[in-house]
């Protein structure tokens, strides 16, 4: 038997479960944090201490949840071990309540996240959108899409999160917050998915 660790923690990755782990049995990945089940030896001492109940004993997991017991062995195997405890994501209280977390899940495959785009030189602002809601966003900007040569937009959140994926064939995504706004490259096929309640607005710069 072994302790999982579940949806919950995807995008807060609190660590205050590696302080009273007995044993190495947790890694630790970009936004989440997962048990060896071969190091577990479980004791409980972790189940109380996560912030946002993200972990249960495999035999316990709440529905929707089968899939977490693999996916902690598999990211236990490529993740360095974290014995002490560290600051949470700077963005975990937004989170900590929000459910269908796991296509934020970031298992490292590309190693770091990558930069988000920059101008390469200063751009003068000359228009922008209406702020638009999870309610109200043109569906256009929900499919791939892109602005002009010579036009830079930038995503500014305002509240919530959403996030910012590239149709380029990269694969590249970043979750943005009103902390955390987005440069868009000229030309460059994109889309926003919300992860929940949002308001944002898109400027354009040249």
């Amino acid at each position: 038997m072994t302790h999982v660790v579940t949806e919950a923690c995807i995008l807060c990755k609190y660590t205050d479960c590696v302080t009273v782990c007995p044993v190495d049995c947790f890694h630790e990945g970009p936004n989440f944090l997962a048990i060896d089940p071969d190091e577990c030896i479980d004791c409980t001492l972790c189940v109380s201490e996560c912030p946002v109940d993200a972990i249960f004993r495999d035999v316990d997991l709440p529905n929707g949840m089968e899939e977490y017991p693999e996916l902690n062995a598999r990211l236990a195997r490529r993740w360095p071990v974290i014995i002490q405890k560290k600051p949470a994501l700077p963005d975990a209280e937004q989170w900590r309540h929000v459910r269908d977390k796991r296509l934020s899940l970031d298992i490292g495959e590309g190693g770091a996240e990558s930069p988000l785009p920059e101008p390469p030189v200063p751009l003068k602002e000359y228009q922008r959108t209406p702020e638009f809601t999870d309610a109200d966003t043109p569906a256009g900007l929900l499919h791939g899409h892109r602005t002009k040569a010579g036009v830079w937009g930038r995503i500014v959140l305002l509240e919530g999160n959403l996030r910012y994926c590239l149709e380029d064939g990269s694969a590249r995504a970043w979750i943005l917050s009103p902390a955390r706004p987005a440069w868009i490259p000229p030309d460059l096929p994109h889309r926003v998915e919300f992860l929940g309640p949002a308001r944002f607005y898109v400027s354009f710069w040249r």
